[in-house]
């Protein structure tokens, strides 16, 4: 298992590992948010997309814009950026307001 295979989150016992979080640019002007679009069937999910410009902190300012692939192509694009220099930010945007 690689590490981008490890933030994979597996919603049910018939779904299969998704991508899922946010990913920062290595310039850190960009993230990329992946989810699993809720409203696609479980063996054959969909994975949402959204990039947003962000500030250096990581934090999101303004939306790019918005995607919709299968699995297969979010795992591919996922396991690209990993590979390119993007990392996985650990901490929610907003635990800070809770």
């Amino acid at each position: 298992m690689t590490s981008a295979d490890s933030t994979f989150s597996i919603h049910s016992r018939d779904a299969l590992p998704s991508p899922a979080g946010w990913l920062v640019s290595p310039t850190r002007d960009r993230v990329l948010f992946f989810i699993r679009d809720p409203k696609s069937r479980m063996s054959f999910p969909d994975v949402m997309t959204q990039l947003w410009y962000c500030t250096v902190e990581g934090i999101p300012t303004r939306l790019k814009n918005t995607r919709r692939m299968d699995l297969e192509s979010a795992i591919e694009t996922w396991t690209e950026l990993i590979n390119n220099g993007w990392e996985l930010v650990e901490h929610q945007i907003n635990e800070d307001a809770a």
